[in-house]
């Protein structure tokens, strides 16, 4: 855990343990290199000047990266974190922020197919990608409590918009792949996926899908940096059947995206 470069202490957390003003970006590393690299900048870059009025040295936060990283021999989960050791609640300044990297053990495996449950719940200033978790952390607690592995959330009118951390998307049986068009933060996965998708022979689509709609879809899957894709094998009483070449195809496109160097 180090911020600006330095080993971090309970004095440099205390801001953001107390307020928890700021935001991040989860990705993984591996052997100095990170897919969707330049989208997790941008969205540094976006949160840096929405938050605080300010810009990020990316040079440094692409060298602080590489040095968090560079010891460890397998993949690496790091999360970014922009805050401000020095925050005032009662007038927050427009200051460059300080940079917070931590670091753990990436995931070995896929993960395992969840089932979810849905909830009417908006994320505030949802473009960006903030600290703020208790609400969706308060609703996955609420939905595993109901005996499902996660939440998924709907708009007042209905409509699906995500997941507590991830995005969601549908397939339907004719080869088109569904994201919902709502206010949810712009993934990365799931801006890469779009991207990619249509060249391993899916289209793309970008549209509302009400609650009453997903009986018409074959197929769900959550996407984020760190789990990559994740089936969805029910929404409430709804089941999806098993499709494991479609699975191992998606996969495929996913793994197929290039990295890039620190």
């Amino acid at each position: 855990m180090r911020v600006n470069g330095e080993p971090a202490n309970a004095e440099d957390l205390a801001p953001l343990a107390l307020y928890g003003y700021g935001s991040f970006t989860s990705l993984i590393v591996d052997a100095s290199r990170v897919q969707g690299l330049d989208l997790h900048l941008e969205r540094l870059r976006h949160d840096a000047d929405a938050l605080f009025g300010a810009e990020i040295d990316e040079l440094r936060v692409r060298h602080w990266l590489r040095e968090a990283t560079a010891n460890s021999a397998s993949s690496v989960s790091a999360r970014i974190t922009l805050f401000q050791r020095d925050f005032s609640m009662r007038k927050p300044a427009n200051r460059s922020p300080d940079v917070l990297i931590t670091t753990r053990p990436a995931p070995t495996a896929p993960p395992a197919p969840m089932r979810v449950a849905t909830t009417a719940f908006v994320r505030n200033v949802p473009e960006v990608k903030h600290t703020g978790l208790f609400a969706q952390l308060y609703h996955r607690r609420a939905a595993q409590i109901r005996g499902f592995d996660d939440v998924l959330f709907l708009d007042t009118h209905g409509h699906v918009s995500e997941g507590a951390t991830w995005n969601i998307a549908f397939a339907a049986t004719d080869g088109r792949i569904w994201w919902p068009e709502a206010d949810v933060l712009p993934g990365v996965t799931m801006r890469l996926l779009q991207t990619a998708l249509p060249g391993h022979g899916y289209t793309v689509m970008s549209a509302p899908v009400h609650r009453d709609d997903m009986p018409n879809f074959s197929h769900a899957f959550a996407t984020n940096a760190v789990a990559g894709i994740r089936t969805i094998t029910a929404i409430d009483d709804q089941s999806f059947a098993p499709n494991t070449e479609l699975e191992e195809s998606l996969r495929a496109c996913w793994t197929s995206i290039p990295s890039q160097a620190l």
